[in-house]
């Protein structure tokens, strides 16, 4: 029998709306920043919704100077997106590439389902040549392991918007039952489209308030009328402790626990009485095996729809009782948007910076309250804290594919 290991965090990178780089997104999710703008990448100018979170300048300059010519021609975007935060989770870890076992290193990436078809690529007959390895959604972390040499479990996992939560989850698991040292996880997704755009409205799911962008997003907010599309990576090194205690490496946080149910309810609605939320996240602080009142802060799906906010709500005060009203609340996706199978990663990698710089980034947006969502949701404001002990990170997905998992500070 495999003795049970814990699981560091020891390795970040993150490319989003409000920047390329880790550091520049957690600066500017702290000043509570927008990254939510007016659609530009593609004319807009007949759809409901105009507005988006879309990656920055700075983001293709990286796609220009990191990527190899030929890689571009066999990848879409996505690929190259989460190749890239890979690279910068990757140096930010330390790893020495001769002093591990690569085939104890796996990668797994998280994708809601990303568009096969790159804007303005469709004509161009070098990118048909390579369409078969460009759509293969296998090629997210193949990419990753065939550049690093890496020989472990190697594959991309689909549950909607909880994506890259599960990549994280399933990483954990597999990190913790000693069948790998370290892997890459993490979700990605570039599904600002025209085409998703339009699909996203027809369920009435998306935001329509066009007028002014950057307050469109608004998690909690009794005024919310949906979320806006965005687009986005995150990637993470999950590391067993012990290994990365040998080393010596930075150590953002623990992740000491997982919970995944089904809610088997909906296509696309959740479960109104929030009792499969709640359910999930019991899954995992039963994982941690840690007192409730341990946790100071969840990082929530927050899609700034209503039912999702109000469930998740309900969940909350479920599964905390009393002890809900002392916990900060708090959702990224007011400032960049809904980044579908990236959003998962991102939130965890937030809630693992959050640990280790003891602040809590803000719900911003955030002006009229709703008597329904009665919590502590950071509003506007970011906060600084010195006993954030434990942490809880929620990714909700379309099909009632629901994750949580527990995070604790390391000292």
């Amino acid at each position: 029998m495999i003795e049970e290991r814990q699981v560091a965090v020891t390795g970040i990178g993150m490319i989003c709306p409000l920047g390329a780089d880790t550091d520049t997104c957690w600066q500017n999710m702290l000043s509570g920043k927008s990254g939510i703008s007016w659609i530009s990448k593609f004319d807009a100018s007949d759809c409901l919704t105009k507005i988006g979170g879309q990656l920055p300048e700075e983001y293709l300059l990286l796609e220009k100077t990191k990527i190899p010519k030929r890689m571009f021609k066999q990848t879409t975007r996505a690929a190259r997106i989460i190749f890239l935060c890979a690279q910068q989770a990757i140096e930010d870890s330390g790893i020495e590439s001769n002093k591990i076992n690569k085939d104890k290193v796996g990668v797994i990436i998280g994708s809601g389902g990303s568009s096969f078809q790159d804007i303005d690529e469709s004509q161009n007959l070098d990118y048909t040549k390579f369409r078969i390895v460009r759509e293969m959604l296998n090629a997210l972390p193949a990419w990753i392991s065939i550049e690093y040499g890496f020989g472990g479990p190697s594959f991309t996992l689909s549950t909607a918007c909880a994506s890259g939560g599960y990549a994280i989850g399933m990483a954990y698991e597999f990190i913790k039952s000693g069948r790998c040292d370290m892997i890459v996880a993490g979700g990605v997704d570039t599904m600002l489209t025209k085409e998703t755009i339009s699909r996203y409205n027809a369920i009435m799911a998306i935001s329509e308030e066009n007028e002014h962008p950057e307050e469109s997003s608004r998690p909690f907010d009794k005024k919310r009328s949906g979320f806006v599309l965005a687009e986005g990576g995150c990637a993470l090194i999950l590391e067993n402790l012990s290994h990365a205690e040998k080393r010596s490496a930075q150590i953002y946080s623990k992740v000491s626990g997982f919970g995944a149910n089904s809610e088997a309810y909906n296509i696309y609605a959740p479960e109104p009485t929030g009792e499969e939320m709640a359910r999930t996240m019991e899954l995992a602080i039963m994982d941690a095996k840690i007192p409730k009142e341990k946790i100071g802060y969840v990082n929530a799906h927050g899609t700034s729809t209503y039912h999702n906010d109000l469930c998740e709500t309900i969940a909350i005060k479920k599964v905390f009782k009393e002890h809900a009203y002392k916990i900060a609340v708090s959702s990224q996706k007011s400032m960049i948007g809904h980044t579908i199978g990236a959003a998962g990663a991102i939130e965890f990698a937030i809630t693992a910076l959050s640990l280790k710089n003891q602040q809590i980034t803000p719900t911003i947006n955030y002006e009229y309250p709703d008597p329904e969502c009665d919590l502590d949701y950071v509003p506007n404001l970011s906060r600084k804290t010195m006993d954030l002990n434990a942490a809880i990170s929620n990714s909700f997905g379309f099909g009632g594919h629901n994750c949580s998992i527990v995070l604790e500070r390391y000292q």
